[in-house]
């Protein structure tokens, strides 16, 4: 078995941006853990699709084990048709079966959406979703894509007919409706996955619009970790930076306007150039008030149309570490404090911000980097 110091280390090298490569940052890695150790609780076993409960289409379940993890795979193929892109979406659930069953649901799901590499399908995240699950959450790691290459063609807000099939495939399934009350629902993310969520709610008025996919019918909370608010102005933070080059190229290349490996407000790609897709830079642009892009929200498109909604930012600073490194500052801190800034102002908003120096963007939204303190900061607001 590998240590976790080795594991971390080879999960950022593969992650890295790399020219002619699109990938993006690298999933959290819990260096206090190895993956492969099914990390549960002692004595704990997951309970596979095979010895699982059976269920029927009613949703009726039988023999809901009386310990260990209830554990299910999703794949939609194709994504139900749904656009952009002809990939395959997939979820992985885990259900804590002594903490949420159908003789005791719990009031608690969480929607925890991947990195830019996709690896809820891997079990990449599998250590965080099963924290989620000992927590007394349903849980469940999704992705709208299946590779990396797939995930950093398209602008953010554009997903948001995959990740919408995808919680509704979720929450229909027997496990999740035996398990879960409906009561809170908690979506969640880290770096391509703590800014997607944001920008197709944004985009969609998801809140507001789709109560019955993307709240819990009497709480909802979004906690997002390293996600980005401003493509532009990130895009433009890797100006001049000698490690950025080729990550430069990520965000350049996700609007379809190429993929030049130096910032220029002259070659008709980078957003200050007036690039062709530049309305596509601006829609992902999901700082309220901002000019630079020009943001085309407000308030009402983050907010259901009552009652309040939690969202938490998390920054992780990699303090020490290059810029555009996965274990240094992937993304700056402004990219999630301008998001925070701007919603703790709408009145249907409780708003949180944290930022950890230490931690790596591969590590953000780990024990010690982020999600301990989102689970107090949760419980404190009666989660």
């Amino acid at each position: 078995m590998k240590s976790p110091v080795v594991l971390l280390a080879l999960l950022s090298l593969a992650v890295l941006p790399h020219s002619g490569c699109k990938q993006d940052p690298s999933p959290p890695v819990d260096a206090s853990r190895d993956l492969s150790s099914g990390d549960g609780p002692t004595g704990s076993k997951d309970v596979s699709p095979a010895d699982g409960p059976a269920g029927d289409a009613s949703g009726h379940l039988d023999g809901w084990p009386a310990s260990g993890y209830v554990f299910r795979p999703y794949k939609l193929a194709g994504c139900g048709g749904k656009g952009p892109g002809t990939e395959d979406c997939h979820a992985r659930l885990f259900i804590d079966a002594k903490l949420c069953s159908p003789a005791k649901p719990c009031d608690r799901m969480v929607v925890y959406w991947s990195g830019g590499e996709q690896g809820c399908a891997k079990g990449l995240y599998d250590v965080w979703t099963k924290a989620y699950a000992t927590e007394g959450f349903v849980a469940a790691c999704a992705q709208p894509f299946t590779t990396a290459d797939e995930a950093g063609l398209y602008p953010y807000y554009e997903e948001f007919d995959r990740m919408h099939l995808l919680i509704q495939h979720l929450r229909q399934q027997p496990e999740v409706k035996a398990a879960w009350t409906g009561a809170r629902l908690l979506i969640s993310g880290v770096s391509h996955g703590g800014t997607a969520p944001l920008a197709v709610i944004a985009a969609r008025a998801a809140l507001r619009t789709y109560p019955a996919t993307w709240t819990g019918s009497t709480d909802t909370a979004i906690v997002l970790y390293d996600g980005i608010s401003n493509t532009a102005t990130l895009e433009e933070w890797t100006q001049g930076k000698s490690s950025c080059g080729s990550y430069h190229a990520r965000w350049v290349e996700r609007y379809g306007d190429g993929k030049p490996l130096v910032h220029s407000c002259l070659n008709k790609k980078c957003y200050c150039s007036n690039p062709p897709h530049k309305t596509d830079w601006e829609k992902d642009t999901l700082v309220i008030g901002a000019s630079y892009p020009k943001s085309p929200y407000t308030c009402q498109d983050f907010t259901p149309k009552s009652g309040k909604v939690l969202y938490r930012f998390v920054s992780c600073g990699g303090q020490g570490k290059d810029p555009c490194n996965a274990l240094g500052d992937m993304i700056p801190d402004d990219q999630q404090q301008l998001a925070f800034q701007a919603l703790k102002s709408c009145a249907q908003v409780e708003a949180s911000y944290e930022a950890y120096l230490p931690c790596g963007h591969s590590v953000c939204g780990s024990k010690k980097c982020g999600l301990d303190d989102s689970l107090a900061w949760l419980k404190t607001r009666g989660w």
